[in-house]
């Protein structure tokens, strides 16, 4: 095959993939926002195609992509239904982008900081033990970056979001890692709300108790420090919304 008909085939397939996540975004976001409630029936596949202008095994893929999210499921002789928001995967990036961008969760990113509170002082400890030198180093950096960049709240808040995540990498377990990866984005939101330039300085305290205590391999004091910067952080999220 010529490298012509190869880059065709390619680009080709690339288009095609796109065009399912947008129309698998585009209705997951409708759902997501309760245009499409639970347990009702989404339009007929006739319409969907009319409106999206896209072919059937476009849109097709796009329904598989939610119903492997847990948001649809195709039924015999009664279409295709929304599920109950139970049977959503809220730890999907893409279903954590929609919530983002619909803002259609006001409390999204509390709830998620209670999340971390449950899990990042237990990598906390996991990570004293476990922590290679250079997963060390990479906290290490992310608070430095965090230090030198403390008037600049955009590479601030990146440094902030690295240095968390680099305590769950370090932790040597692979499912709080992906954990890390799927809550980046979300991360970043958060920190953006709970770190505006003003309070940087007073959270760096905070971050610098957490590495010191996992420099000296201190499990215990590690878990509480981080506990500690993260209810500081929940308290700032739980006032906003009052």
């Amino acid at each position: 095959m010529a490298k012509s008909t190869l880059f065709s085939s390619a680009f080709s397939s690339a288009r095609t993939t796109s065009k399912n996540a947008q129309v698998a975004s585009d209705i997951g976001q409708r759902i997501i926002l309760g245009q499409y409630p639970v347990e009702t029936t989404l339009p007929r596949e006739a319409d969907f195609l009319a409106e999206f202008g896209v072919s059937r095994p476009v849109l097709r893929e796009a329904i598989k992509t939610l119903e492997s999210k847990g948001m649809v499921e195709s039924r015999q002789q009664r279409g295709i239904t929304v599920l109950p928001r139970d049977r959503w995967n809220f730890l999907d990036v893409d279903i954590l982008g929609w919530i983002m961008r619909t803002h259609a969760d006001p409390q999204m990113l509390v709830r998620l900081t209670e999340v971390r509170m449950i899990i990042e002082p237990g990598a906390c400890m996991l990570a004293a033990n476990c922590a290679t030198p250079s997963g060390l180093s990479r906290i290490e950096d992310a608070w430095h970056r965090m230090n030198a960049y403390v008037n600049d709240d955009k590479l601030y808040v990146e440094a902030d979001r690295d240095f968390h995540i680099a305590i769950l990498m370090a932790s040597g377990n692979e499912y709080l890692a992906a954990f890390g990866t799927v809550i980046s984005a979300a991360l970043m939101s958060s920190l953006q709300r709970t770190n505006p330039i003003e309070n940087n300085q007073s959270s760096l305290p905070w971050h610098y108790s957490i590495l010191e205590a996992l420099r000296s391999r201190n499990g215990v004091l590690a878990a509480r420090a981080s506990r500690k910067q993260i209810k500081a952080a929940l308290s700032l999220l739980q006032t906003e919304q009052d």
